[in-house]
C-alpha cells in the first residue's frame, strides 16, 4: 500500500490562486496573471479558497485583506494552520491606517503588498508574483 503525498508537500506548479470578494479584480487579475503564462484559480472568498487549497498546489496566493465572512489576517493563519507553503502577496484598496488589518499582519508576516487599482503598466506586481515564484521554487 502506498502512502499518499502530504497535502502541501511542496511541487513544481504555476498555479496562483486569487482571493478578493470583488469580480472584477479577479476577473482583471486572472486576464493579466494568465497572459503572462500562469494559470489562475478564482476565488470569491476565504471559504471557497481554502476548498481549493486542500485539492489543487498553488506557488502564490493573492489575497485582499477585507473579505466579509473572514478577513485577510484570519485567512492567513488558517492557510498556515494547514501547512500550504505557498507564497502569499496581499491587496487592499485601502491606504495607510493604523487600526487596518494590513498593520497588523505586517507585524507578524512581511508579505508583499499591492495597493489597489493595480497599475499594470508599471512592473510591480509582475515583479512581485514572479519573486514569490522564485522564493516557493528555490528548494524543489
Amino acid at each position: 500500500m502506498t502512502r499518499p503525498r502530504n497535502l502541501f508537500q511542496k511541487s513544481k506548479n504555476n498555479n496562483i490562486l486569487v482571493v478578493d470578494d470583488e469580480h472584477d479584480v479577479l476577473d482583471v487579475l486572472k486576464l493579466h496573471l494568465e497572459s503572462r503564462g500562469y494559470s489562475v484559480f478564482k476565488a470569491q472568498g476565504p471559504l471557497e479558497a481554502i476548498e481549493l487549497i486542500e485539492k489543487t498546489p498553488f506557488f502564490l496566493i493573492m489575497t485582499d485583506i477585507a473579505m466579509p465572512v473572514m478577513d485577510g489576517y484570519d485567512f492567513i493563519c488558517r492557510v498556515r494552520e494547514l501547512g500550504c507553503q505557498s507564497e502569499i502577496i496581499l491587496m487592499t484598496g485601502f491606504g495607510y491606517n493604523p487600526d487596518h488589518t494590513l498593520v497588523r499582519i505586517h507585524s507578524e508576516h512581511k508579505y508583499p503588498v499591492m495597493f489597489k487599482p493595480f497599475e499594470f503598466k508599471k512592473p510591480k506586481l509582475t515583479d512581485a508574483v514572479k519573486k514569490a515564484w522564485e522564493e516557493y521554487h528555490s528548494d524543489i
